[in-house]
C-alpha cells in the first residue's frame, strides 16, 4: 500500500493545507493510519479512495493544531513542469505558487473536493464516498471552488484553466 500511494499522498498533502516542511511526517501519519485500518478495510470503496479519506482526516487534524496556525513562512514550490528551460520552470513556479495561495483561501470542504476532482482526478462519486457527502453537495463545491480560483488568477492577472 505504501509503494503504490505514497507519491500520491505526498502530492496530495500540499494541495489539502500541509506545509512542505511537513509533508513527510503528515505522510508518516497517514501511513500509520493506514496500517492500523488495514485490517477493518471492507473494500466497500477503493483502496485509493479509502487512504484519500485518511489523507483527508489526517491533514485536517494536523492543519487545527494551535501551533500550526501561528506559523506563517512562504516556501516556493518544489515541482517544475520542464527542468530543462528556466524561463518554463519559473512560470510553472509561479503557477503552482498561485495555484497554492488560491487553494489556501479557499474553505475547506471546498479545497478537498477540488484538489481530490481536479489535481487527483478522483470521480464525483468518490469524493461523496470519502467525504460522507452527497454528489450534489459535491457538485457545488466544486463549482463554488472552481470560481474561487479563477477569480483568484484574475485578480492576479494570470491564467487558469481547471
Amino acid at each position: 500500500v505504501f509503494r503504490d500511494f505514497a507519491p500520491y499522498v505526498v502530492r496530495v498533502l500540499p494541495r489539502l493545507g500541509v506545509a512542505a516542511r511537513d509533508v513527510d511526517d503528515v505522510a508518516q501519519e497517514v501511513f500509520l493510519a493506514v496500517f492500523r485500518g488495514l485490517p477493518g478495510f471492507e473494500g466497500r470503496s477503493s483502496m485509493k479512495t479509502w487512504v484519500y479519506g485518511i489523507c483527508i482526516r489526517v491533514a485536517k487534524n494536523h492543519n487545527k493544531r494551535a501551533y500550526h496556525r501561528r506559523e506563517r513562512l512562504d516556501e516556493p514550490s518544489a515541482e517544475s513542469a520542464d527542468p530543462h528551460t528556466p524561463a518554463a520552470e519559473l512560470e510553472s513556479r509561479r503557477a503552482l505558487t498561485q495555484l497554492d495561495q488560491a487553494l489556501a483561501q479557499l474553505p475547506e470542504a471546498q479545497r478537498i473536493a477540488f484538489v481530490l476532482h481536479q489535481i487527483e482526478a478522483l470521480s464525483v462519486g468518490e469524493i461523496a464516498a470519502v467525504t460522507g457527502s452527497s454528489k450534489f453537495t459535491i457538485y457545488a463545491r466544486l463549482y463554488a471552488a472552481r470560481r474561487r480560483v479563477l477569480g483568484a488568477f484574475a485578480d492576479r492577472g494570470g491564467g487558469f484553466d481547471p
